[in-house]
């Protein structure tokens, strides 16, 4: 048997170290070229950019930081007469481990830039006017939990199985039944949960909204919903949707849900008919094969009364499409987008002018919009 291998445990000490002792990976994979090597202030300002921190700062601002997470790191500048010395020689040497215990030493972090950066961003004031940090959080996050590698080359294996073979990630519906959990179970509302877990976009409320409508169907219907489970992504999807919301007898405003009563008793037909056209039951198949069919088809069919009907006779979604002036539909939210981004564009370009890939794009959407003039495909 190998004496070691990667994953062999009780090497690797944990230390608590100040957030003033951790530096950003200047040469994280994840950061282009141009970026890699820069120093940290450079790099927390990609990162911020790159990455959306706010709902990870707004967690971190309720819950301080999680120690079930700790940050990975190396030493900074390892002296010499510690490299390529064997980690199993390394936990027991008295004078490394009173180098990595030292206020004095810096570490550079290979598994949790973003969480550092959120740390150093909250920290610094900057989140402060929307994300007031009390005392007792400020100084949670002034020490966190780092495990130390020795060098960066002892930290790839983990590296390579956390990124590029990662340990599956909990499914859409393993999430909604987490999220019930913690409402139902231990009696926490909507809100508490979504500013326990910084969520900023409503999706646990939409989650849990999607879960209440399969409970649903179970105690109405006794409906097999394991199709539903599965494939739980097509309901989320599809609740998003204002016409979707407005057959099945769902509030509008996702903030308004009452999840004791989700939708009205006589809308209640209607709900299992649209589980059947999703999911398929009663020995009707579904219409929708993929998710762009929700978008594409359903949508404009469920904002046209006629077309409705026909779908809810014949079962036939193609057959109610064409019923449901859907394309002229579909190509007046693709125009309306378009304005949109360019009036956001034109924002930008005012304030900070128009560079060179800035005109290249210029141009290509000029010719689009003589090819839509001229019915022409360039």
């Amino acid at each position: 048997m190998k004496n070691n291998f990667p994953g062999k445990g009780r090497k690797r000490p944990q230390l608590n170290i100040s957030h003033s002792q951790l530096f950003l990976d200047a040469y994280n994979p994840r950061l282009p070229e141009k970026i890699q090597g820069k120093a940290d202030p450079d790099l927390l300002k990609y990162i911020k950019k790159a990455y959306y921190l706010d709902e990870l700062a707004q967690s971190m601002s309720v819950n301080g930081y999680l120690d079930e997470e700790p940050l990975v790191a190396i030493p900074l500048n390892m002296p010499a007469k510690f490299e390529g010395v064997e980690e199993d020689e390394l936990k027991v040497d008295e004078n490394y481990i009173n180098f990595i215990n030292d206020p004095s030493t810096n570490f550079t972090v290979v598994e949790g830039n973003r969480r550092l950066s959120t740390v150093k961003i909250l920290l610094s004031g900057e989140f402060s006017k929307y994300m007031p940090l009390d005392d007792e959080i400020r100084e949670d996050l002034e020490i966190l939990p780092v495990i130390i590698y020795p060098e960066r080359d002892t930290v790839l294996t983990y590296l390579g199985v956390r990124h590029i073979n990662p340990v599956r990630k909990w499914g859409a519906y393993e999430k909604a039944r987490y999220v019930a959990q913690m409402i139902e179970q231990h009696k926490i509302s909507v809100d508490q949960v979504q500013k326990r877990i910084g969520d900023t976009s409503n999706s646990a409320r939409k989650t849990y909204t999607c879960y209440r409508l399969i409970q649903l169907m179970e105690e109405q219907f006794e409906y097999d919903s394991q199709e539903a489970k599965e494939n739980f992504s097509f309901l989320m999807l599809a609740t998003g949707q204002g016409a979707v919301k407005r057959y099945i007898g769902l509030t509008e405003r996702w903030n308004d849900i009452d999840f004791d009563n989700i939708i009205p008793v006589e809308f209640y037909e209607k709900l299992k008919r649209f589980f059947h056209w999703i999911y398929g039951g009663d020995s009707k198949k579904a219409v929708i094969l993929e998710s762009r069919d929700i978008t594409s088809q359903l949508s404009p069919v469920l904002n046209n009364p006629e077309s409705i009907k026909y779908l809810e006779e014949y079962n036939d979604l193609e057959g109610a499409y064409e019923r449901s002036d859907g394309d002229d539909l579909l190509l007046n939210k693709y125009f309306a987008n378009a304005l949109k981004n360019l009036d956001k564009s034109l924002i930008l370009v005012v304030d900070k002018g128009l560079n060179d890939e800035g005109e290249i794009y210029l141009q290509k959407i000029g010719k689009r919009i003589e090819s839509i003039k001229n019915h022409t495909i360039d």
